[in-house]
């Protein structure tokens, strides 16, 4: 996107599956609900490959090695503050690193680039990345012209990278409709290939978004994408630009879309979004649905260790700034090494607070909201421990699909999670797994005995309530 604030025809699909209070539908990439996903198990195996646990107790991940920072994306102030003003506008609002979106051709030209360098330094910030603009590049045009100069303005940008010293140059590739056919997405990979040696001869990176409309927008898209970059270009020369809003927007799971990039993320955006509010984009981070603690886990567990840039609205005063800070730079300081200061353990001993309020749901009967709860956190875990997550989650699905008079999805889902706490008996993280086993265990057999047919006689007051071990 070229800017954060420019309409869109794409509907925003949530990152949970709707509520039972509205009908049900389904997300682009199968869905993240072990209600009506035939794709689990693929998707599963997905996030594996792409964070494995590293040996320890638990899976945790080695301590983080790098520094992560809020910085600001230019987008975060239009169209209020000129692109070569957000240097001085950003060092003012406390930022040490900012993102510049080029909003004109004539952004691109080097007077303009020279200025905003000089403003940069005199302001003591640094400019780590540039944004092209989207309309400017369309290098899959069947219009000669249009590529010509959408590959000539884009050696613009690299040189004003070169002069930025910026490490990161973004573009959102072709869109969707321009990869329809095989020959169009090996295009496509070619396109890329040339842009990422140009981008790699100058010293910066290429990175690549998973913006909504374009050819990265879902999670198979990017994993097929990333099953190339073997031979499109090295880490130095391109990577991922990974956008929640944008995956959330697109109908794709955002921790899957993560998963998806392994370790090949160069450049993180973050803004938010409100289900109830499609029209509402691009909103300041912490102002809508997303789930941010088990989403800063995730990007901590992909091994980045860049600014993440804040492209939501952050208005003309400092109030919006102030309430963003407080909500993620605790996030932050937790999850991310500051300098000089002994890294935290990413993944914490204790249970992350998503799981606990998903067992206070399910220990409420709310099976429904417990499974949105703690799926935010099985798909942030990258350790072993996440498989107790998922284990729970689809306990709680399965006492829903009983209640339901769902009997096969009853003893599929129970037969699952029973299975995956079984591997943490007889306690873990606090909770009590033995008892949760034997008594989702009783439950389970009860429902195998009453069949199909007698489901409804299924005693209710036997299910277990998950115990927490002081």
């Amino acid at each position: 996107m070229d800017t954060p604030h420019e309409p869109t025809g794409a509907r925003i699909i949530p990152l949970f599956p709707d509520r039972p209070r509205r009908p049900a539908r389904r997300r682009a990439d199968g869905g993240s609900s072990p209600f009506d996903d035939p794709h689990r198990e693929e998707l599963d195996r997905l996030l594996q490959e792409a964070m494995k646990p590293s040996p320890g107790d638990g899976g945790d991940l080695p301590a983080a090695t790098g520094t992560v920072e809020l910085g600001m994306s230019s987008g975060a102030l239009y169209p209020h503050v000129p692109t070569e003003h957000i240097p001085v506008e950003a060092a003012r609002r406390g930022f040490r690193t900012v993102e510049l979106m080029l909003q004109t051709a004539g952004e691109y030209q080097p007077e303009f680039i020279a200025t905003t360098a000089a403003n940069a330094r005199e302001a003591g910030v640094r400019v780590r990345s540039i944004h092209t603009m989207e309309s400017l590049h369309r290098l899959l045009s069947p219009y000669a012209r249009r590529v010509e100069e959408g590959r000539a303005l884009f050696q613009r940008a690299i040189e004003a990278a070169v002069t930025l010293e910026a490490e990161v140059i973004v573009w959102h590739g072709p869109l969707t409709h321009e990869v329809a056919t095989e020959t169009e997405w090996e295009c496509f990979i070619d396109i890329t290939r040339g842009l990422a040696a140009a981008c790699g001869e100058a010293g910066v990176t290429l990175g690549i978004e998973n913006v909504s409309r374009c050819a990265l927008s879902q999670v198979r898209h990017v994993a097929r994408f990333a099953r190339s970059l073997g031979e499109i270009g090295s880490r130095e020369e391109v990577g991922f630009v990974f956008d929640p809003f944008q995956a959330v927007e697109a109908g794709a799971n955002p921790f899957m879309m993560l998963a998806a990039m392994g370790d090949r993320v160069v450049d993180v955006h973050i803004s938010d979004y409100r289900e109830d509010d499609p029209s509402a984009r691009h909103l300041p981070p912490g102002d809508g649905d997303l789930p941010w603690p088990a989403l800063l886990r995730a990007i901590a567990g992909s091994g980045y260790r860049g600014p993440l840039m804040i492209e939501g609205a952050l208005g003309t005063g400092d109030e919006t700034l102030r309430r963003v800070r407080d909500r993620l730079d605790p996030l932050i300081d937790e999850l991310f090494q500051a300098p000089g200061i002994p890294a935290p353990d990413i993944v914490p001993a204790t249970l992350p607070e998503g799981v606990l309020q998903g067992i206070a749901l399910f220990n409420e009967r709310k099976f429904y909201e417990q499974h949105e709860v703690i799926e935010h956190e099985w798909h942030a875990e990258p350790g072993a421990i996440r498989r107790l997550y998922q284990g729970i989650l689809q306990i709680g699905v399965g006492f829903h699909h009983a209640l339901r008079g769902n009997w096969r999805g009853a003893v599929s889902l129970l037969t699952d999670g029973i299975d995956k706490v079984s591997r943490f008996l007889p306690e873990a993280r606090g909770i009590d797994t033995r008892r949760l086993v034997a008594e989702a265990q009783a439950c389970l057999d009860q429902i195998v005995a009453l069949g199909p047919d007698r489901i409804d006689e299924f005693d209710a007051g036997r299910i277990p309530v998950i115990e927490l071990v002081v």
